[in-house]
């Protein structure tokens, strides 16, 4: 009776780390991070891709680093486990998975109270065009806000909102991640770079809700 009470345990639990394995597969947006009463959130600027037992990130120059950064096997384990060979110049980077659905991940530092929440991102979102941004300036639209953008080099850009008329100069950068386009501009979350059609390019942000944009290049 006990050895076939082992034998269910130890299959209860390979089917559970099975599922958590399919859930996880795929590539996610970091969307924030937030205390546990969430009273702080903060951007997060980061990309998750898990596969073959493994998770790998890339993330903004600012925050995680834009080095592609791979985990120790995940097998039986819900702990995401970078730099296991650690020193004081590259430290430990460990994660507990808190909550996996179908399209949002949670993950935390242990004995940190913030949660670094991530959403799921389609394969349909992966393109192939070449858009620039580089020396263009742009009429940014969505259903909050209109702002006139002009990316000034590759790393600075000159924003002007309609609810704050002063220039903003603030840093920008942009990665390619597992197929995704990705724009992150410091102080907001990232930006999934999604497709151009004439002088329209499309993007989509994911903090709590999805929220479409569109910057039309403005001669």
């Amino acid at each position: 009776m006990r050895k076939t009470t082992s034998i269910l345990l130890i299959l209860v639990l390979f089917l559970s780390a099975c599922q958590t394995d399919k859930d996880l597969k795929g590539t996610w947006i970091g969307e924030y991070s937030k205390s546990e009463n969430g009273t702080n959130a903060f951007p997060e600027r980061n990309l998750l891709t898990f596969k073959n037992n493994k998770c790998y990130s890339k993330g903004s120059k600012y925050d995680y680093g834009t080095e592609l950064r791979e985990s120790k096997n995940m097998y039986f384990s819900n702990d995401i486990i970078f730099n296991e060979d650690y020193s004081e110049d590259n430290p430990l980077e460990y994660y507990e998975i808190v909550k996996v659905e179908s399209d949002s991940l949670v993950i935390k530092i242990p004995n940190n109270e913030f949660q670094h929440v991530y959403r799921k991102l389609p394969e349909t979102k992966k393109h192939n065009q070449k858009i620039d941004f580089i020396g263009k300036k742009f009429f940014w639209k969505n259903r909050k806000f209109q702002d006139t953008i002009y990316f000034k080099t590759d790393s600075t850009l000159v924003r002007k909102s309609n609810k704050n008329p002063n220039y903003n100069t603030s840093s920008w950068e942009r990665i390619n991640f597992n197929g995704y386009d990705i724009l992150f501009i410091d102080g907001d979350v990232p930006y999934l770079i999604e497709k151009q059609n004439g002088k329209t390019i499309n993007l989509r942000t994911f903090h709590k809700t999805d929220i479409e944009h569109t910057m039309t290049e403005l001669e």
